[in-house]
């Protein structure tokens, strides 16, 4: 008689969080054990109810922070508007996975009222928030930037992608998209830019150059 086929948890956590982004919380689990090939028993051997299934199937999301892995080797190197560039493209795309399954769990929260992965200590908004202010502060030690609240940078360029996205799912179902992407993250940068870029440094004969000019 032949082994029966070994599945793993993961196989399922996968299988279930593809059904819950399509279908939302009012995805069955009979949906679920279709999509895995199993049935409704192995995932109730596996998973006490839905909910467990979900939280389990919602939680590695909230904790990857991958789009902000390289941020201690960009400090210093190449051309800082780029970089921000860059690092806004990465945290639209994150934000478009994550989005629609942060609202999903909030609707479906834990005992706290919170989705369950914001109630441990140091939750993924948060250090996402310290990386970022981290990497501000670095380029403002190097006069990269000018010496602004690094926190208040980061919070204005972590708010905004989310924004983005935020404005994104709320305006689909109107087809009244915001602004297209490029021109945003590009504003963005612009925006930022102007506000905390480096000061150039004034001509030491400038105030001649005004005063020559001057009638």
């Amino acid at each position: 008689m032949p082994r029966p086929v070994s599945i793993k948890d993961q196989t399922l956590i996968d299988a279930a969080r593809a059904v819950f982004l399509e279908r939302g919380f009012g995805a069955t689990t009979a949906e679920v054990a279709e999509r895995a090939g199993v049935s409704e028993g192995t995932l109730f051997n596996r998973f006490k109810s839905k909910a467990e299934l979900f939280q389990a199937a919602m939680h590695p999301q909230f904790e990857q922070l991958g789009w902000l892995a390289d941020l201690e080797t960009r400090v210093g190197q190449g051309e800082l508007r780029e970089h921000l560039h860059e690092l806004g493209t990465a945290g639209i795309e994150f934000f478009r996975q994550l989005m629609p399954l942060v609202m999903m769990s909030y609707a479906n929260p834990s005992p706290s009222g919170l989705p369950e992965a914001l109630t441990q200590p140091n939750p993924p908004p948060l250090r996402a928030l310290k990386r970022l202010s981290s990497y501000f502060e670095a380029e403002i030690r190097l006069g990269r930037l000018r010496p602004v609240d690094p926190e208040l940078l980061a919070r204005v360029f972590l708010g905004s992608v989310q924004q983005y996205v935020f404005f994104e799912l709320i305006t689909r179902a109107q087809h009244a998209m915001p602004l297209p992407l490029p021109t945003f993250l590009r504003g963005l940068v612009d925006l930022l830019w102007h506000g905390a870029g480096p000061q150039q440094p004034v001509p030491r004969d400038s105030h001649l150059t005004l005063a020559r000019s001057a009638p």
